[in-house]
């Protein structure tokens, strides 16, 4: 599971996938990446998947069937 993540993600900056905005009913500010997924705003602020280098994953946790992932990740020179 964890190759397989590391391998989607590094795919997806690859492909420079777009990130987007909404505000769900509850006013929490929800980013989608693509068509990839959507969650709650976890910080990072980029216009698209491929402003970030270095992407790097040290934990990957199950909970309650959910997969929880930090990461860190520095913006790319352009």
């Amino acid at each position: 599971m964890t190759a397989a993540l590391r391998k989607t993600v590094a795919a997806a900056i690859a492909d420079d996938l777009p990130v987007t905005t909404a505000y769900d009913e509850q006013g929490r500010r929800i980013v989608r990446l693509d068509a990839l997924h959507a969650a709650p705003c976890g910080g990072t602020h980029v216009r698209s998947l491929g402003d970030l280098a270095d992407v790097v994953l040290p934990t990957l946790k199950v909970k309650r069937g959910r997969i929880r992932v930090s990461y860190t990740a520095s913006h790319r020179a352009r």
